[in-house]
């Protein structure tokens, strides 16, 4: 890694050109133009980025003001029928009526009156379907395929992250260390929502200076739940029992439950297995990491913890959280005690 993120992306200025160029460029540009495709399909795992484009959707069309022209539904309240209805309905002095359709689940079966009326959506009105999952090989997907614009948002890795990240520090004259971005990176949990909010803070509170450094982050950014089980994992793994404990108590401190934190540990531990076995197989750590959906540096901090422990150990530990999960919810011991007892089994 360069010495500061500037020097690595110093061809790149924001957020937006990065997704443009790359994934975005056929919406960015209907959007410039004002020739809308009659139909959009905005889909995926990545919401920060899903509901950014949609917005942007719905703003070149409305002109960023409620409208008579502007319609939406949502989940239960997804009809057909009624959709239908107000795409064919004239817009009141616009050139588009415009009906944003959330969560509607009719990409996920093979409905043969949307894949039809895809073909048939009047000129004058756009169709905007914002889906988490949709499976691809229904007629409806590929009526939208063929007549409209699909847009799969993917959870973007950490090369892309960093890049987008690189561009805004470039457009505050601003750089960060290789060690303050590994911290940041970790801190915002590889989701581009939470890794907005804690750059603003993280720019804010280094309004004065050009250099963020890794006590900068330390200091103003939150740590997520789950980089807060690493800490307990690796406690475990190192034996030491103090620490482990110290480290709960704080964790409990911040009000997490008990058995969420219990959750947590037995799926660090399933990954392990995982890790092992597809590392056992020669995949590399981005092919794990595609696979388990966690960054490649994640995949190498699950394997140095899975060391301490053989194959065996571990099958036995997801084989007792199981059983001292029983034991809390049928109130033979309390989830606090339960937890920390089963912790410091394995940190002997």
């Amino acid at each position: 890694m360069p010495i500061e993120l500037k020097c690595a992306f110093r061809r790149l200025t924001c957020m937006e050109r990065d997704f443009t160029i790359v994934f975005m460029q056929t919406i960015n540009q209907d959007i410039k133009t004002g020739q809308f495709h009659r139909a959009y399909l905005l889909y995926g795992e990545e919401d920060y980025l899903k509901l950014q484009y949609r917005d942007r959707l719905v703003r070149a069309l409305t002109g960023g003001q409620e409208s008579m022209n502007f319609s939406r539904m949502e989940g239960d309240d997804c009809d057909l029928k009624g959709l239908i209805d107000l795409a064919q309905t004239m817009p009141f002095f616009a050139d588009h009526r415009c009906i944003l359709i959330m969560e509607s689940g009719f990409f996920n079966s093979s409905n043969d009156e949307l894949a039809a009326y895809l073909e048939t959506v009047p000129e004058t009105a756009v169709l905007i379907f914002v889906e988490k999952a949709v499976r691809k090989s229904t007629r409806p997907f590929k009526a939208m395929v063929k007549y409209g614009y699909a847009c799969e948002f993917l959870k973007p890795d950490e090369r892309t992250l960093m890049q987008w990240i690189g561009g805004r520090l470039s457009k505050e004259k601003k750089t960060m260390s290789p060690e303050a971005w590994r911290e940041f990176f970790l801190r915002s949990g590889e989701n581009m929502e939470n890794m907005e909010r804690e750059y603003e803070k993280l720019v804010t509170y280094c309004l004065d200076r050009e250099r963020i450094e890794l006590d900068d982050v330390r200091t103003i950014t939150s740590r997520p739940l789950n980089n807060r089980v690493f800490d307990l994992i690796d406690a475990m793994a190192r034996r030491d029992g103090k620490l482990l404990l110290e480290h709960y108590a704080d964790m409990i401190a911040a009000k997490e439950p008990p058995l969420r934190i219990l959750s947590l540990i037995e799926r660090q531990f399933i990954q392990m297995l995982a890790v092992r076995q597809m590392s056992s197989d020669h995949l590399s750590d981005r092919e794990i990491g595609q696979k388990i959906a966690v960054s490649p540096y994640i995949v190498g901090k699950i394997r140095r913890s899975s060391e301490s422990y053989s194959q065996e150990q571990i099958r036995q530990l997801l084989a007792d959280a199981s059983d001292m999960e029983e034991r809390i919810k049928t109130g033979k011991i309390t989830d606090r005690l339960g937890v920390e007892v089963l912790m410091m089994r394995y940190a002997r």
